[in-house]
């Protein structure tokens, strides 16, 4: 999920709220937490932040890693509803990333998951972080580098959207930037291979519904194109899922 959404994207988030976590059901969301609770220090006693948290996902398994006190939260309210039947532990509220309603210098970590391709005001929630985070506190987003993106299997059956893709993903740096201009001490980079198989009949409903949010700016066209392609490997290959790599980069900003 992302801040600074236009009044379209709002919208269609909203249409998928119910189905979102199909599209991330291969997800593993428990090393995520774990990464994240490494690299920024966490602890029972932090304090921390998802920006843009969708349906809660990685609200709740911060949570369960950490022991920690959560805030979260997303500009849509369809999907801030899911999120909320998730658990009644987290602070869950209505806000965009460029303006958060909360004190300066508290949180301890502010963490996003493959949000910020989402973000118009990059610079201004950078900003943002940096004022709600306490000295020594840290940023964590977990996204996908363009060179990570230049590899994506999607892109194979679905190469239309890559441009677009390679064009709202910010780059490293671009982050550097963002964060250096906000007045962090550094930011470093991680990037992960995580070795990933999906059904051809899990790909396909992700792309019909647009479960990933890269597949709203594909045409009609383009789509079936690559789904009757998966498809056709479906065939071919006897029913063997699709290797689909998750290739992420976990960005960390110190302040």
């Amino acid at each position: 999920m992302g801040q600074g959404y236009t009044e379209r994207s709002g919208r269609e988030f909203g249409k998928i709220a119910k189905e979102y976590d199909k599209g991330r059901s291969s997800e593993n969301v428990e090393l995520w937490a774990a990464e994240t609770k490494r690299l920024a220090g966490l602890s029972e006693g932090s304090y921390i932040l998802d920006l843009g948290c969708g349906t809660g996902l990685y609200t709740v398994g911060l949570m369960e890693e950490t022991g920690a006190t959560m805030c979260s939260f997303d500009p849509v309210p369809g999907m801030l509803g899911q999120a909320r039947l998730k658990s009644r532990d987290v602070h869950w509220f209505n806000a965009m990333g460029e303006w958060m309603p909360l004190r300066p210098g508290v949180q301890d970590c502010v963490f996003s998951s493959q949000v910020w391709h989402h973000i118009e005001d990059k610079q201004g929630t950078a900003d943002e972080c940096g004022r709600v985070l306490k000295a020594g506190g840290h940023a964590v987003i977990r996204t996908i580098s363009h060179e990570q993106l230049h590899e994506k299997v999607v892109f194979k059956y679905f190469p239309e959207i890559k441009a677009n893709q390679l064009s709202v993903y910010p780059s490293n740096d671009d982050f550097r930037r963002y964060f250096g201009e906000a007045g962090f001490r550094e930011t470093v980079f991680h990037a992960y291979s995580l070795e990933r198989y999906q059904s051809v009949e899990e790909f396909v409903e992700i792309a019909e519904k647009r479960l990933w949010s890269m597949f709203r700016p594909i045409s009609e066209e383009g789509l079936r194109r690559g789904v009757d392609a998966l498809l056709r490997y479906g065939e071919e290959s006897g029913g063997e899922p699709v290797r689909n790599d998750e290739l992420i980069t976990l960005v960390v900003a110190s302040k």
